[in-house]
Order: structure tokens, then sequence, then C-alpha cells
């Protein structure tokens, strides 16, 4: 009996697995071509508390773009280009929560005066489809679900480990702009043989050696409009 119930748990958890690669593949295949050499968003959002605005946006060639400001001065900009495989994964949360939301179906909470956000979809069955919600307030399970992906996604960026494909390709030299994972950004003022760099930090000018094979834990992403 334990076999067959192991063989029956087995099987259920190959469906499911098999469910999401669907979906995923099926909701890749449905990303618009872009029409012009600049990518369209796939979903927005922006977050309004006081004076402070965050702004994610999902790109159709995998960019995510986080922007903060602050009485309307930008005080913060973060990008990255996810791997094919989180961007099918975010894309496909996206997509299945369009979906329940263009039926329209869902609580009403842009009473607050604060807190507020405004999710623009560009996929699904309506577009777009703008969903305002207070952060402060309860939410429906499907709005819900998607703020969580939103803020997941938010996060991923801010905070999260950077990816091979971001370095992959960089080849250092003197002079290049960096910006380190704490914020702080920097110079190479010089390579290595053995393919260390030595970064000056802006402002305290204080120099760094970071070794080859830890550039992905220390530096976020190359300053190519600084260079």
């Amino acid at each position: 009996m334990k076999i067959r119930g192991l063989q029956r748990r087995t099987s259920a958890g190959l469906a499911a697995w098999a469910s999401v690669l669907v979906l995923a593949a099926t909701t890749l295949a449905q990303v618009p071509t872009p029409s012009s050499p600049v990518p369209g968003p796939l979903v927005e959002r922006t977050l309004s508390v006081r004076s402070r605005q965050v702004r994610i946006s999902l790109f159709e060639n995998r960019v995510v773009v986080v922007s903060v400001s602050r009485d309307d001065e930008r005080i913060l900009f973060r990008q990255m280009t996810l791997d094919e495989d989180e961007f099918v994964a975010y894309l496909a949360a996206v997509q299945r929560d369009a979906i329940e939301l263009a039926k329209g179906d869902r609580l009403s909470s842009t009473e607050a005066t604060t807190g507020i956000g405004i999710i623009t979809l560009y996929v699904g069955p309506k577009v777009p489809n703008e969903i305002r919600y207070s952060s402060i307030a309860v939410l429906d399970l499907v709005t819900a679900r998607l703020v969580a992906t939103l803020d997941d996604l938010e996060q991923r960026v801010l905070w999260g480990e950077p990816s091979a494909a971001e370095l992959k390709g960089w080849e250092p030299k003197r002079g290049d702009r960096v910006e380190l994972r704490n914020g702080v950004r920097a110079e190479v003022i010089e390579v290595r043989q053995d393919g260390a760099l030595v970064l000056e930090h802006d402002a305290t000018w204080i120099n760094e050696v970071v070794a080859a094979g830890q550039w992905q834990t220390i530096i976020r992403q190359v300053l190519e409009d600084e260079q």
C-alpha cells in the first residue's frame, strides 16, 4: 500500500509540473513581437506612499526596471535582464492573474489617500487593463497574488543575486565604472594579470581588490552610460 501511495503522489507531482510547463510555454508564445526597436512593457506598477514613488516595469526583452523617486526627483534606478527561465515564470504568473482580473470581479480598495498602487497590464484578454489598489487595505485573492509577484520581482532587482549573464562577456579595463551590491559606485583603476580588479570607491576613494572569482558577488552592474 505504501508503494502504491507513493506512485500516486509521484504521478500527481509529475502532472502538476507538466501543467506548469505547458502554461509557461503558452505564455511565452503569447508575448507580443515588438513592432519597433523600442521594447514595450508587459506589466507596470507605480506605488505612491506620501512623497515617495516606486515604479517597476517588465519589458518584452526580459529587462526589468525599478525607479524610486521622492518629490519628483529620482533617487534610485536599477535594471536587470532576467534569465529566460525566470522571465517565463514571472510572465506566466502575471498572465494567469491578468486573465482573472479581466473578468472585473474584484474588491475595490482605493479609498485610502496613501499607499496607492496602480498596475497596468499589457497581457491577457483585456489590454491595457489598469488595476488600482491600496497597500493598507485587504485585497481580493487575485490582486493580492499579482501584487506579491511584483513585490518579489522588485526585490529580485534591488537585492537579488546577479545572474551569470549580467557580467558575462565584460572585459574590464581601467576607467570602467561599476555599481557594487552595497550601492556604492566605483571606478576600475587596475586590472591585474590574475583577473583581480582594483576598484576606487566614489567619495571615500577607498581601494578595494576584487578577485576574479568574486566579480558576481561584489559587482552589481557595469555602468555603461558612465564609461
